[in-house]
C-alpha cells in the first residue's frame, strides 16, 4: 500500500513523497533520492525497487525534491543546500509516518553525492548509504567536464555568460549562480570520505552520463564503502538503447540491483 504526503523543507518550499509501507513493524526505512531532470519513481526504477522492498517487508519513502516533479520552481533556482535541505524534511517526513526510526538512504546519479554529504551531517540515525550511478564530484560534473574552469575559477567565457543569461547551461540543464558558487563547498567526495556507516557503490561499466571510473576512484575514499558492477549497464542500469528502461533485459538488471541493495540493507539492519 501506498500513501501520498505533502511537507515543506527548511525553507519552505513545498514537497511531496511517497511512503510505501512494509509489514508495519519495522525499524528501518529506505530513503530514496532521485537524480536530476528526474523524479521520484526515477522512470521506474525508483517505483519498482519500493515494490520490491514492500514485498521484502521494508517500507520506504520517495520524495521529488524542489525543481522536479510536482514541484513547480525553474531549475535555475535549484540549489544543491537546498536539496540536502529537502532529503532532511523528507527523513523526518517518512520517520513521523512510519513505525522506523531509522534510515538506510539510496541516492540516484545527481542525487548521490548528496545524499552520502547528508548522511554524513545529518543528526537522523542513518545505517546505510546505497549509491546508484552516483555524481560525487559536483564541480566536476557541472562545469569541469566542460572546460568551463581555468585556474579554480570559472573561465571567463563562462563567467559572461553566467552574468548575460543568469545561468549556465551544460548538458541541457540550466544552473544558477547560487549552485555554480556551492559547487566547491557542498561535495559528495567530502560526504563519502566522512561516512560513519558502511556504503554500497552500484555502477554500471556501460553508463554513458556518469563514468564508471569515477566510482572506481572515489570508493577509495571510505574503508567502509564497497563498489559493484552492474556490468553492460547504462545510467540507470538499462541495457543498451533502452533509454525510457523498459525492455525484458533492463527489467532483469533492475531485479539483480535489487536483490542486491536488498541483502545489504538487510545486513545493515538492526
Amino acid at each position: 500500500m501506498e500513501e501520498t504526503y505533502r511537507f515543506k523543507s527548511y525553507d519552505g518550499t513545498a514537497l511531496e513523497g511517497t511512503l510505501a509501507g512494509g509489514d508495519g513493524r519495522e525499524d528501518d526505512l529506505v530513503l530514496m533520492v532521485h537524480g536530476i531532470n528526474s523524479s521520484r519513481d526515477e522512470l521506474g526504477l525508483f517505483s519498482g525497487f519500493a515494490e520490491y522492498l514492500e514485498s521484502s517487508g521494508l517500507p520506504s519513502f520517495r520524495f521529488d525534491y524542489r525543481c522536479h516533479g510536482i514541484n513547480s520552481q525553474p531549475i535555475q533556482s535549484l540549489i544543491l543546500s537546498g536539496i540536502v535541505n529537502d532529503i532532511e524534511a523528507a527523513a523526518a517526513c517518512a520517520l513521523k509516518h512510519s513505525t522506523a526510526s531509522r534510515i538506510h538512504v539510496v541516492g540516484m546519479s545527481f542525487g548521490g553525492g548528496l545524499s552520502a554529504f547528508w548522511a554524513s551531517v545529518t543528526d537522523t540515525p542513518v545505517d546505510s548509504v546505497t549509491l546508484f550511478a552516483p555524481v560525487i564530484d559536483y564541480e566536476e560534473d557541472v562545469v569541469g567536464q566542460h572546460g568551463l574552469l581555468s585556474d579554480g575559477q570559472l573561465t571567463e567565457k563562462a563567467q559572461a555568460s553566467l552574468k548575460k543569461d543568469g545561468y549556465l547551461e551544460t548538458d541541457g540543464v540550466r544552473y544558477g549562480p547560487a549552485l555554480i558558487n556551492e559547487l566547491r563547498y557542498i561535495s559528495g567526495v567530502v560526504g563519502l570520505r566522512d561516512l560513519r556507516c558502511n556504503c554500497l557503490i552500484v555502477h554500471g561499466d556501460a553508463d554513458s552520463i556518469v563514468p564508471y571510473d569515477s566510482s572506481q576512484r572515489f570508493v577509495k575514499l571510505n574503508q567502509r564503502a564497497k563498489l559493484v558492477n552492474i556490468e553492460g549497464t547504462d545510467h540507470g542500469f538499462g541495457v543498451e538503447d533502452d533509454e525510457d528502461l523498459t525492455s525484458p533485459e533492463t527489467q532483469a538488471k533492475h531485479l539483480e540491483v535489487f536483490q542486491l541493495v536488498t541483502d545489504f540493507l538487510r545486513s545493515n539492519a538492526h
